[in-house]
């Protein structure tokens, strides 16, 4: 039977792993998300009895719930548990009080690390459709610095060359074990938030970025959200484990078909203009984030 109440802390990827799996075995439903460190308590109880669209079943997701673990007032709207059709789940950092007491499912998750950082990274591998071997499973542990969140996201990068025929000698130049890496780049690309893409590419090149290799880091990602909407329009599932194809299609959702169509082309052009001289790669990143504009 399906977890209707849950309350979930600790190492953020443990969180969202369990939560995609709580969500997905609720079905389709509605998904509310609300953030504990923003929303009036008042508005979040008013959230509760509400009924969800065309009066079917609701998914209420609280993010960043810390500040509102230790609220009886709260404790006391869910001491019979959600309303009926309502599934309620909260997430933070390090969440106990009564809300851990009235859960259905109540779970803390430490940040994994040696063996089970490993196993982890292992797991995730085999999610993703690529091969578990000893010495990528080493060398995700050390890119990812410790950093759960960072893990995953190194796997999804490996992702997009699964099927290739890789040399021991290159994979390594695939995985970020610099810092900043360019994931704060590519998620405020593909959330378009202009601003933010600006300051990242910004910050990542004066920290020394070869230019024209985080050209083709931008270029594959666009590529991926390109093939996840395709796919998610013609109502199939793109490829992939649930994380990182929820990953994907939150980003490919902000953009039409026809936009990425339009952004690869442009990466497209821009790298016969580097190639041919008539721009450096730096100016090409410039001119392409600049292009999210509206």
């Amino acid at each position: 039977m399906a977890i209707r109440f849950g309350v979930y802390s600790g190492d953020s990827l443990a969180v969202e792993r369990i939560l995609s799996r709580r969500l997905a075995e609720l079905g389709e439903v509605e998904r509310v998300t609300l953030f504990g460190d923003q929303v009036e308590l008042g508005e979040l109880l008013s959230q509760l009895s509400a009924m969800g669209l065309f009066g079917g079943e609701r998914a209420l997701i609280v993010r960043r719930a810390d500040s509102l673990a230790s609220s009886e007032r709260l404790a006391q709207a869910l001491r019979d548990g959600p309303p009926p059709g309502t599934a309620l789940f909260f997430l933070g950092e390090k969440l106990g009080g009564p809300l851990t007491r009235l859960a259905e499912e109540a779970l803390h998750f430490p940040t994994p690390t040696g063996r089970e950082l490993r196993a982890l990274a292992g797991e995730l591998l085999a999610e993703a459709g690529l091969p578990v071997h000893p010495f990528l499973v080493e060398l995700l542990a050390e890119a990812c610095g410790g950093d759960t969140l960072r893990l995953a996201r190194e796997v999804e990068k490996l992702s997009l060359w699964r099927g290739e025929k890789l040399s021991r000698s290159t994979i390594p130049q695939l995985l970020f074990f610099a810092e900043p890496t360019p994931y704060a780049f590519l998620d405020a690309v593909g959330e378009r938030r202009l601003s933010a893409a600006l300051a990242e590419l910004k910050k990542l090149l004066v920290s020394g970025w070869d230019p024209f290799r985080l050209f083709f880091v931008l270029l594959a990602h666009v590529r991926t959200l390109l093939a996840a909407r395709a796919a998610w329009e013609e109502d199939r599932r793109p490829a992939g484990p649930d994380w990182l194809v929820r990953r994907r299609l939150a980003q490919a959702r902000r953009f039409s078909l026809k936009e990425l169509v339009e952004l690869l082309a442009r990466l497209q052009e821009l790298d016969v203009r580097i190639k041919t001289g008539r721009v450096t790669p730096e100016g090409a990143l410039y001119l392409f984030t600049l292009s999210l504009a509206p």
